[in-house]
């Protein structure tokens, strides 16, 4: 098994270079400035590449951020509701990682308001750090509501001893060898609550997505329960997704909330 998968993995194997026209984290189609993870182009020159990443520079509630859980405030807050709607496997490469295309798989719900699932895609290592630890892949749910207001749930994946098997059967799906190339496979479903760990409890801040343009005014939910994958899977991951993960960044005036 884990052959056939590191075989398929590296024919998914991409450099993570932008292209002029690409879609963003969260499915739209951007015809910005080129970025990358590199040192010419990566996150500590994005603000400067364009003037519609200006807040990958300037922005002052950015992710991902450094969470320390002591000094989280608890809250009154709900509980996440998450409600999934199995679909056909759906892969895009959007010149910087591959991601899972799934509007309508998942719907969010977190008190009165209600956000549909649009992909989901993994960093590796992780963006967010649990008091400056990385772990070694984050899987983020890019979710919006109708009016476009975005919410991403982010889980961290740590190495153990069991293989994930829902996470196996998205990478062993046909490769995506060119930015845009997309493929469906009708055959295969994606559950997304075979990718959430059994409690869902959280911390919360107001942030931004972690790739150009750095939009703010995105809600973050971060899983306190970790998921695990095989050191085989971790580094079949590792070669598809490059270091694609952007430091993180100051938490300014914000708070980190958690659940009482």
């Amino acid at each position: 098994m884990l052959r056939i998968l590191s075989l398929l993995l590296i024919g998914l194997m991409i450099p993570l270079v932008g292209t002029s026209a690409e879609k963003d984290d969260h499915g739209s189609v951007s015809n910005q400035a080129s970025w990358d993870y590199s040192k010419e182009h990566g996150p500590s020159h994005w603000g400067e590449l364009d003037p519609a990443y200006v807040l990958a520079a300037v922005g002052g509630s950015q992710s991902p951020i450094d969470i320390v859980p002591s000094e989280s405030i608890g809250a009154d807050l709900p509980t996440l509701e998450i409600e999934a709607h199995p679909q056909a496997l759906h892969i895009l490469n959007n010149g910087h990682t591959v991601e899972t295309i799934c509007p309508g798989a998942g719907t969010l719900r977190f008190g009165t308001h209600e956000y549909e699932l649009r992909q989901f895609h993994f960093h590796a290592p992780s963006e967010h750090t649990i008091n400056g630890e990385h772990a070694k892949v984050e899987l983020h749910f890019v979710h919006a509501d109708n009016e476009g207001h975005l919410a991403v749930i982010g889980i961290l994946f740590f190495e153990g001893e069991a293989e994930h098997p829902e996470i196996a059967e998205i990478l062993s799906g046909a490769a995506v060898l060119h930015a845009g190339d997309e493929v469906l496979e009708e055959s295969k479903r994606i559950d997304i609550s075979q990718l959430l760990p059994e409690s869902l409890d959280y911390y919360t801040y107001d942030g931004s997505l972690t790739t150009p343009p750095a939009s703010e005014g995105v809600r973050w939910f971060v899983l306190k329960q970790p998921l695990h994958l095989t050191g085989e899977q971790i580094k079949a991951i590792e070669q598809v997704y490059y270091s694609n993960n952007r430091p993180t960044q100051p938490l300014n005036a914000r708070f980190v909330l958690t659940g009482r």
